[in-house]
Parts: C-alpha cells; structure tokens; sequence
C-alpha cells in the first residue's frame, strides 16, 4: 500500500463526500488536500484551536468549530476570500454540523437547550428548543428533504418532522414515550424508526413521513442501537444480553436472533487470533473455543456490509472480538480476535471490505476471502508514532484513513 502521514491534533480528520478531498487539522491550521497525491491545495489559518471539523454534503464548504468558545466558521474551499463567522452566545456550543442543503448550519447548544439553524445564504436564523440528547437525537431523510428530532413536551418525549426548505414543523409523531432512545430514517426514506431508551420496555415503532405508525415490536427490551440494512429490508436491533434481533421489513417480525455467547461452538465458523509475536492472524480450529472476557457491562455497535450481505457486531464487553455475520443464511462466518482492544470498525462504501484498528500502528482487513494484518509505521518516520483509534473510507473504497489523535495515514488500497 501507498500511504501519505501527516500530524494531526485531536484526531481531527475528514474526507469529502464527493471522495476527491481530505481536510487535516492541527492546531490552528487546516489543511486541504487533494486525495489522489495528497498535495495541499489550502491552507486556512484558523482564529483558535480547532475542536471539530465537518464537509458540506456538496464537498465545497468546509466547517471549524471551537467548542470551548461557543464559536465556529465556515470556509470555501474554491474561493479563499469568502468566509463565516458564528458565534453561539452564552448558550454555549456541543456540536456543530451542515444540513443536506450545504447551506445551513445547525449548532446545538449546551443541556441541549435548542438548537439554532443558520443560513448561509440569507442571514437568518431559526431555533428549535428544547432538543434531547438521545442517540441520535437528530437525523436527515436520504435526500435531505425532511429533519426528525426528538424532543421533550410537557414531561413526554415525542418525535418532531421539519421541512428542510422552510424549517417549519410538518408532523408531529406523539409516541406517548418517557424515554426515546433514538431515532433513524431508513435508506429509502419512506419510514422512520424509533425506540425507547435502553432502561425502559423495549418498544420499537415504524412510522410514516406522514405521521402515522406502521408497525410497532414489543419485548425489545434494554434497546442498545438500531441499524437498517442497505436495502432498508432488514432492522437489526442491539439489546441487552449480547444479543441482536434481525427484523423484516414486511411482517416487521424478528426473523432470527443473532446470539453472542462467550464460546464458539460452530465449526463453519472461521476464527481469527492475532498472532502475539507475528504479524498475522492464526486461524483456530479447535472448538468450543473460549473468547476473551474483560468486562461486565458494555454495548453492542453494529454495522453493515454495502452489499447488506454481512452485520459486524461489536460487543464491549468483549472489546478485542469482532464477531462478523452472514445475513442470508443467520450464520457466524468469522471472528476476530485481537491482541488489544478494538477501537474502531469501517467497511468499505463499495464491497464487503473492513477496517479494524486496535489503538495501535497496525491496520486489520477482513474480506469474505480472508484476513490480514499490515505494520503502517515503517512507512516514513511520521507513521512510527501511529496510534490508531479512527478508520475511513473514501466514497469509491480506493483510499483508507488510519488516524489516531496526533498521527494520521491515508492509504491507497489495492
């Protein structure tokens, strides 16, 4: 592999959506490359230290926000001298992030007290209050033509639906709930799923744009996370119990449940153990196979393949194995386990490629066909300093991010 390292500060990288350019901050100074051979085309000179960085969906404007100081700006990348200033007050600033459009800015302010949109091609300025803090409490409808919030009312949480052109509320989804979890658009659109938070029944609800519900899945309980399939014909639902129940989208019935037991029985299971002393993976053949253990509590992260063919689950309390699925046939096809714990997991936007890094200067793939391991820090003298805790893929899977808080790589991938 050809890579490019490059410092970093607080692990502060992008790539654009489009996948033609990369944005590296340190410091007070943001650079902005082009992928292909990693030459700087600017270099913007920040007002402080920067805390966050974000794209515009139409990759032209590039976000810095300075967290501590409740202010952000925002730069184009083709025309230097034009530039925005946004300060948020004695509110205070989380976050910070673009809205599909690339020409509103959404930031929200500290306890969740409101969340203000700001034009940036008009000037004005539009608040939604009152904003809870679920995971996620904010998402855009593919497309970005429609907003869902979660919301707290008169001591009940509800749903609300705002138009992205007008910034006014459409529906109202009422779901008489104490605690939402979160909510998220499927991949098509049409539908919006939204459950209750991990300490409450285990109620998940399918709703339409419109407002009315289409399904409700009870006996759900302690919700981790949600994940929709590519295809939005699957919801695989993280609960407590280590366990993971994959949904169908036209019964809206759990059709199996993935389990996660602390043995592997399976003997068309494959198991990866990264060698202590080698740079490779050994594959073990003995079963029942014993997984490592380090802690009592913890959370299931899911992901799926591009092609909606694999689930990668992610258990904390096994933080160095990574259990990958087989969705066509509900069967385990591989485990990796790891020396150290896993920080990170990517697949690739184009076919069932993942990224694993573990907090160090190696770099983990898994494909249907195999695994390997590959050193990134004999690369140049900058990567020998490699911690890495963050991987990315551009939108055509031929480049790869490995970053860790002060070092980055970005890698061509053949």
């Amino acid at each position: 592999m050809e890579c490019h390292s490059f410092r970093l500060s607080n692990g502060l990288f992008s790539f654009s959506p489009n996948g033609l350019l990369a944005a590296f901050c340190n410091q007070q100074r943001l650079t902005v490359c082009l992928i292909s051979d990693f030459q700087p085309i600017r270099v913007i000179q920040c007002s402080e230290i920067v805390e966050q960085i974000e794209w515009s969906t139409d990759s032209e404007l590039l976000l810095s926000a300075y967290i501590k100081k409740g202010k952000l700006e925002v730069w184009s990348v083709a025309q230097p001298e034009w530039k925005c200033k946004i300060s948020t007050g004695s509110l205070g600033l989380i976050t910070a992030q673009f809205a599909p459009s690339s020409r509103h800015v959404l930031t929200t302010a500290r306890l969740h007290l409101r969340i203000t949109i700001w034009s940036l091609s008009d000037q004005n300025v539009c608040h939604i209050n009152l904003p809870k803090a679920a995971n996620p409490g904010i998402d855009f409808c593919v497309g970005g033509t429609h907003m869902a919030v979660v919301e707290r009312r008169m001591a009940l949480d509800c749903v609300a639906i705002y138009s992205c052109d007008t910034w006014t509320q459409v529906t109202l989804i009422d779901c008489a709930a104490v605690d939402i979890g979160g909510v998220k658009w499927s991949p098509d659109g049409s539908k919006i799923a939204i459950w209750d938070g991990i300490s409450h029944s285990g109620k998940l609800g399918i709703y339409l744009i419109s407002g009315s519900q289409l399904a409700e899945i009870t006996n759900l309980f302690g919700i981790h996370s949600i994940e929709w399939s590519p295809s939005a014909q699957i919801l695989a639902v993280a609960t407590v119990g280590s366990k993971v129940k994959l949904i169908n989208h036209l019964s809206w019935n759990p059709i199996a449940t993935l389990n996660h037991p602390a043995k592997i029985r399976e003997s068309a299971c494959v198991i990866y153990c990264e060698s202590e002393d080698q740079l490779k993976y050994q594959i073990v053949e003995d079963r029942p196979f014993t997984l490592p253990g380090e802690s009592s509590v913890g959370q299931l992260i899911l992901a799926f393949s591009s092609d909606a063919r694999y689930l990668a689950v992610f258990d904390q309390q096994r933080p160095r194995v990574l259990w990958i699925w087989e969705l066509p046939y509900f069967s385990l096809k591989s485990v990796l386990v790891h020396c150290s714990a896993i920080r990170c997991f990517k697949w690739s936007h184009t076919d069932p490629r993942l990224a694993t890094v573990c907090g160090n200067g190696n770099f983990y793939a898994w494909t249907p066909v195999g695994s390997a391991i590959t050193d990134l820090r004999p690369t140049n003298i900058i990567a020998s300093a490699l911690k890495a805790d963050r991987a990315d893929w551009t939108a055509s899977g031929e480049h790869l991010m490995i970053a860790g808080k002060d070092v980055g790589c970005v890698c061509q991938v053949k």
